[in-house]
């Protein structure tokens, strides 16, 4: 006698397949959620010390011998060398409160970089962000300073803020977009060719009484934000935009010019120059000036021979 062949119950067959998916997904969901975790990697220069030293200077680069980072928000985990396209934090713990140099090897790619304490000076090769809108966050009361390496961005963009001081000796181009959250951009002999220029909160951009220049391809200034321009020299430093949303060349005294004020100057006679597309106080031209001088040369020599008559 022939026994019938036992079949699995459809609707249990249908309940594997249905969780398969879903497997699946919670599967994916733990990679993803176990990868965001682990992105951050904060410098650290003291082994498993809680902190980073108060001064961590150090060699920043994927070479495994160059342990420098924790990934430990605190830093008391084992130190890792650096992992390409990680969120980059200066430094770990609390104890990074003075100057210190990060010696940077070849081309370091980040997400985002954040100075949360201490004032790291960013010395040789290069820092790329590899993020399509990566981060650049600096907290009030520190200062990185980037002066012999190099900034790139992959997308051509980079969000600005934290109130901190970035402190640009090097030449910076981005072809995108830099939005400006707040804080002080300082540039020291240093040349910047930008997209555009996205002014979100109010915001300082120091000259440093150096020679340098802000050539921009376009300047928003959000409603009600305000730019506050320290140390520039007129015919030394340039701030040039060949466009400005809702500005009117050669106009004073209203909006968004009046937005922009340089120090010295009323914010009443910022303007925007046809000529040169310049940005720029009242300032009188040198030929201005020739004009002013004669005219009272020869104010002078009328009363002279007045009174000599």
């Amino acid at each position: 006698m022939t026994r019938p062949t036992k079949r699995p119950m459809p609707g249990r067959r249908h309940l594997r397949a249905g969780m398969r998916p879903l497997w699946l997904l919670l599967v994916l969901f733990a990679t993803l959620t176990g990868s965001a975790t682990a992105q951050v990697l904060y410098w650290d220069t003291n082994a498993n010390t809680a902190g980073a030293g108060s001064s961590p200077s150090g060699i920043w680069t994927t070479i495994s011998f160059f342990k420098r980072w924790s990934t430990s928000a605190g830093g008391t985990t084992n130190p890792v060398a650096w992992t390409s396209g990680r969120d980059a934090v200066f430094s770990a713990g609390a104890d990074a409160i003075n100057s210190y140099t990060v010696t940077v090897l070849g081309t370091q790619n980040v997400s985002s970089l954040t100075v949360q304490e201490g004032s790291p000076t960013f010395s040789i090769g290069t820092i790329n962000f590899s993020d399509a809108s990566p981060g650049l966050t600096i907290a009030s009361g520190s200062t990185a300073t980037f002066a012999t390496t190099s900034l790139t961005s992959a997308s051509g963009n980079l969000n600005l803020g934290g109130g901190g001081v970035l402190e640009l000796a090097t030449n910076l181009n981005l072809g995108g977009t830099l939005t400006f959250g707040g804080g002080t951009l300082r540039l020291t002999d240093a040349d910047l060719n930008i997209g555009t220029l996205n002014i979100t909160a109010n915001s300082v951009i120091d000259f440093a009484g150096s020679a340098s220049t802000l050539t921009l391809s376009n300047l928003v200034l959000g409603g009600g934000v305000t730019l506050t321009i320290l140390n520039w020299t007129y015919a030394v430093d340039f701030f040039t935009s060949a466009a400005w949303a809702g500005a009117t060349y050669d106009t004073m005294g209203s909006s968004p010019m009046n937005q922009i004020t340089f120090n010295g100057f009323p914010a009443g006679e910022t303007g925007w120059d046809s000529f040169d597309n310049q940005i720029r106080p009242n300032v009188p031209e040198p030929a201005t000036y020739g004009v002013l001088f004669a005219g009272i040369a020869c104010l002078l020599f009328a009363w002279q021979r007045r009174r000599e008559n």
